[in-house]
């Protein structure tokens, strides 16, 4: 659900929803996980634009891990991206609860968790991402593991972006695999 941000909070672990009026081609309709955010800027992964592609099919790399073969590659921002940086997210608590931790070694990728290859990466300088609040570009929301869905459902943009948070009470009553029914 939506909140407003509070001057000197850390958004680390919150999601945006990039409003209606955010026209920029990079961030028009995404979710974006913030996985750093300090007052030196903040460094977020766009979670609802899967490039449709497994990592074996996108990258050269001799020797990957069988168990990174299947991983999901997803169009992960504007900044650099020609490059891989892997996550793996893990549920919290709650169902309004998604950890995050940015893999620097992709040969290290083991233990529980969803992992994800994302070319390129969203990233702020000091004080931007801060501004784009205040001109209300985005909003600020709880993290939901709907985020971390295979595949990604289709409204997962209008419904973090929608004031009606019902849907996720209702989530976790939903079939996963909605051919089935």
């Amino acid at each position: 659900m939506g909140f407003e941000f509070q001057e000197g909070d850390s958004l680390t672990g919150l999601v945006l929803a990039a409003t209606p009026e955010l026209l920029d081609p990079n961030f028009h309709k995404t979710v974006i996980y913030i996985a750093e955010h300090s007052a030196a800027g903040a460094l977020g992964l766009v979670m609802n634009r899967p490039l449709g592609r497994k990592l074996v099919e996108v990258t050269q790399a001799a020797g990957l891990p069988e168990s990174l073969k299947d991983v999901p590659v997803f169009e992960g921002g504007p900044v650099k991206p020609n490059g891989l940086l892997f996550a793996r997210f893990k549920r919290g608590h709650g169902e309004e609860e998604v950890i995050c931790e940015i893999i620097a070694d992709p040969s290290e990728v083991s233990g529980p968790g969803c992992v994800r290859a994302f070319a390129g990466f969203s990233g702020w300088g000091e004080g931007q991402l801060e501004r784009e609040l205040t001109e209300h570009s985005w909003k600020v929301c709880r993290p939901h593991v709907a985020l971390l869905d295979e595949p990604v459902p289709p409204a997962l943009w209008p419904a973090f972006v929608s004031d009606d948070q019902r849907w996720r009470k209702l989530q976790s009553l939903l079939p996963k695999n909605t051919e089935q029914n």
